[in-house]
């Protein structure tokens, strides 16, 4: 059997205690966001600021609804990623992102800022999908689990005054989750079988890729019962100990880094990292993912960009030179051992 894939998609999600599943719900995170769009659009609402970093399925919903949204400065620091209170004084309605769950407060303490400033607030909470909405001030609060746990399921919340819309499940959202549950029962069937069927590796490849395109085309539908029940089951303590645990085993090791870098400089206290990203070169970025897809470590990049994207220089340098090492819960702090070992193997050989 060969070392076991790192990253990629998930094929199971981990059954536990209770946990409370949102009241509306959605095929995906752009299906909960088209339910905040419409409500802003009842509400005469046209000028929406986004983050210059952002993932185009974020931006394709306003497009989509006639809202053209402007774009504010996400700037790199020493020590993280920041926003300036300043960037977002033009706008009506500003939608904010907790990136990789590591950015609490200065997220929320932005949030309350524009809310005194009479502004609206839109929460992005796909990074930081087990916290608290409680823990946030904002008007709309919306996200997705698939990142953290393979579950096709959207969620959105209001504040007393939203009239937030539901759709029943559709045909399109039937054969997307069919598409998907379909390449999760081949993905487990090739992880049980030791990663070593390269056919059953492209077929769960090639399935999750059309569920994605169906997804692209129509994501207007709620998620299924099925779906709702694995929510309601997951084992919600075991994630966020174990990708704590996996992130602080990774930044254990960037002392002994050489070329790759943090993008944080460190993990918050009580937070719960999607991924742990981190700066390359940008010139050397594609030779470190082939380096590690080639031992079998398969680590996404936030995000690609794409004809929506209006950014900043700065954004741009985000874009090409970030990397996001995969911590999920599927993995312990040995495989964590095993991706830094990677990285460090090939900063040994890269000039720098």
């Amino acid at each position: 059997m060969m070392a076991r894939e790192i990253g990629s998609e998930f094929w199971l999600a981990e059954k536990g205690t209770k946990y409370r599943v949102p009241e509306k719900t959605y095929l995906s995170g752009r299906t909960a966001l088209t339910a905040i769009i419409l409500d802003l659009k009842i509400r005469g609402v046209r000028n929406v600021g986004l983050p210059d970093y952002l993932c185009e399925s974020m931006i394709e919903p306003f497009l989509r609804h006639n809202i053209k949204p402007a774009f504010y400065p996400v700037q790199r620091t020493l020590d993280g990623l920041t926003i300036s209170l300043d960037a977002l004084q033009s706008f009506e309605a500003v939608m904010l992102v907790n990136y990789f769950g590591l950015m609490r407060d200065q997220i929320n303490s932005l949030a309350i800022s524009c809310q005194r400033l009479g502004k609206i607030v839109i929460l992005d909470l796909t990074h930081d999908v087990f916290s608290s909405v409680s823990d946030y001030s904002a008007d709309y609060i919306f996200g997705s689990y698939r990142k953290w746990t393979g579950i096709e399921f959207g969620f959105a919340f209001g504040n007393r005054s939203a009239h937030l819309m539901s759709w029943p499940l559709s045909n399109y959202g039937l054969q997307y989750l069919a598409l998907r549950e379909e390449a999760r029962n081949v993905k487990q069937l090739f992880v049980n079988g030791g990663y070593v069927d390269d056919e059953l590796r492209h077929k769960q490849l090639d399935l999750f890729e059309s569920a994605e395109d169906l997804l692209d085309r129509e994501y207007i539908s709620d998620t299924d019962e099925r779906n709702k029940s694995r929510l309601a089951s997951l084992n919600v303590d075991y994630i966020k100990k174990r990708r704590r645990d996996n992130a602080s085993a990774i930044y254990s090791q960037f002392q002994h880094m050489k070329i790759c870098a943090p993008m944080f400089e460190e993990i918050p206290y009580e937070a719960i990292p999607l991924a742990v990203p981190i700066f390359v070169p940008h010139e050397k970025r594609d030779s470190l993912r082939a380096h590690l897809r080639k031992n079998g470590i398969f680590c996404p990049v936030y995000w690609p960009l794409s004809v929506f994207h209006k950014t900043a220089d700065e954004a741009v340098r985000i874009y090409t030179s970030e990397i996001s090492l995969v911590c999920d819960q599927r993995y312990d702090t040995e495989d964590m051992a095993r991706t830094m070992e990677m990285i460090k193997q090939w900063e040994n050989t890269t000039s720098k």
